[in-house]
């Protein structure tokens, strides 16, 4: 998982901004009733950078480690070519786990740290759609997959559209 510095950028810029202003409006509610631009402003830049490139380094690491334990079970002649992490919707629950691509199908397998763990199986044949979604109506990092049994599967990823993309090729889905 990388993150490109776009991403950092606006992580930084967003998680500045809302500590900063979370953080100045506690100063200004538990404290002297003023606001101040400096503090504002070193926070949003400080804290900004921590988190915009220091957390998602962490992040970063320690995803790493967690993806390299999930061990997926995998068919005879099965070739992987694409995996990354991943959180599955099931119910209320967003399953973390790692999704591969292989030449026969597509592989969740989620890690232990959730209430519902398992793998699911989905055959590349068995494909209807792939469609991309919006996670909380916000996020552009969201698909859905549907299989010939009407089911759909949401699934959080990064670099939606590589992966829309290869899913697409691998089942030779038209897709919108």
């Amino acid at each position: 998982m990388s993150f490109s510095l776009k991403y950092k950028i606006l992580f930084s810029l967003f998680s500045g901004l809302l500590f900063a202003l979370l953080s100045s409006l506690v100063n200004f509610f538990l404290q002297d009733k003023a606001f101040h631009w400096g503090i504002f402003i070193f926070n949003l830049l400080f804290f900004g950078f921590f988190f915009g490139f220091g957390f998602l380094h962490l992040m970063k690491i320690f995803s790493n480690r967690t993806l390299k334990k999930i061990i997926p079970e995998l068919l005879e002649g099965e070739v992987i070519q694409r995996e990354g992490p991943a959180n599955l919707f099931r119910g209320i629950e967003a399953v973390g786990g790692k999704l591969l691509l292989t030449n026969k199908r597509l592989v969740f397998k989620s890690h232990k740290v959730n209430i519902q763990r398992g793998q699911i199986n989905l055959e590349l044949d068995q494909v209807t759609g792939v469609t991309s979604r919006k996670t909380s109506k916000i996020f552009d990092n969201g698909m859905r997959i549907l299989n010939k049994n009407g089911e759909q599967f949401d699934f959080v990823v990064f670099e939606r559209d590589e992966w829309i993309s290869r899913i697409k090729k691998s089942t030779n889905t038209l897709l919108e």
